[in-house]
């Protein structure tokens, strides 16, 4: 264990630990408009191809260096594999949020449990709307962005978590975003300190605007991309990312920007609604230096 505080001052800093889950009890429902497009099409879920694809993913952490903790399985959470919803980790420790669908709302309790016995503070815990943690982005030590669609993250929620922001000094910004697109994490992502995925098919030219004035450019990817997860993708830090196999273009244009960037094969989990960063939440990054 290094000496590196629990927490995560941005989305790229160093990655040293993340929470994963098993995909035991992961399985299929209309959870979402990504899913709920799977199923109409009647594409079939596979277990074991689950299996091995998350097995691959955890590998990607592994070869990266990035110690992987296991948060507890519950049977009757089917969709807690996507660890990146329930709470989000910020420098002052986690910040429990509120999940919208009745079906995920248990995910707390293990998430609560899991913090706590790894002795990690709980920073605060969401009580106005709905929060997910797919909406939180990390922009730059001091800057943060919310996407509110106003079903997985509330008005409430998201100007609850501005206020604490802002009482420790962050700017934080809500981004409104459209229901289909689940989270902020489709259609933003960040790479390193001055790149992103961007899906400029949607994301409006006033937030790309305040991305580059923060020093970050855009990376397009487009609305296709957002609806199959292909612009999610998550930072490890040093100008390496993991993607997920089925994001072709976006690797390639990442490639070419000097990017590392591993890229196992995800479609279990994209086809239901989440990809790379949905799938891991971050419990510590080396501080980021500023100035």
């Amino acid at each position: 264990m290094d000496n590196t505080p629990w927490g995560c001052d941005s989305d790229y800093g160093v990655l040293r630990d993340v929470a994963l889950r098993s995909p035991e009890h992961f399985g299929w429902f209309g959870a979402n408009a990504v899913a709920k497009e799977t199923l109409r099409k009647g594409i079939i879920f596979d277990p074991k191809l689950a299996a091995d694809q998350h097995a691959a993913f955890v590998a990607a952490f592994e070869d990266a260096g990035v110690r992987v903790h296991m948060v507890e399985p519950d049977p009757a959470l089917r969709y807690h594999v996507y660890t990146r919803d329930p709470a989000i980790m910020t420098p002052w420790g986690i910040l429990i949020g509120q999940m919208q669908r009745e079906q995920r709302r248990g995910e707390v309790a293990p998430t609560v449990r899991f913090h706590l016995n790894t002795g990690i503070p709980i920073w605060n815990w969401v009580t106005a709307g709905s929060l997910e943690g797919g909406d939180v982005h990390l922009l730059r030590p001091g800057v943060a962005a919310i996407g509110m669609s106003g079903n997985r993250t509330t008005p409430e929620g998201a100007e609850q978590a501005k206020a604490w922001f802002e009482a420790e000094g962050w700017e934080c910004r809500i981004i409104p975003i459209a229901e289909h697109f689940l989270h902020l994490d489709l259609l933003i992502s960040m790479v390193n300190e001055s790149l992103a995925l961007v899906c400029t098919d949607v994301v409006e030219p006033e937030i790309v605007n305040w991305l580059a004035e923060l020093g970050i450019k855009a990376v397009p990817t487009t609305y296709a991309d957002a609806m199959r997860l292909a612009g999610n993708c998550l930072s490890l830090g040093d100008d390496r990312v993991i993607s997920s196999a089925e994001a072709e273009t976006a690797n390639a244009q990442l490639r070419s920007l000097g990017i590392k960037v591993y890229d196992p094969a995800l479609t279990m989990f994209t086809l239901a609604g989440g990809g790379p960063r949905c799938l891991s939440q971050p419990l510590r990054r080396e501080p980021v230096k500023t100035g």
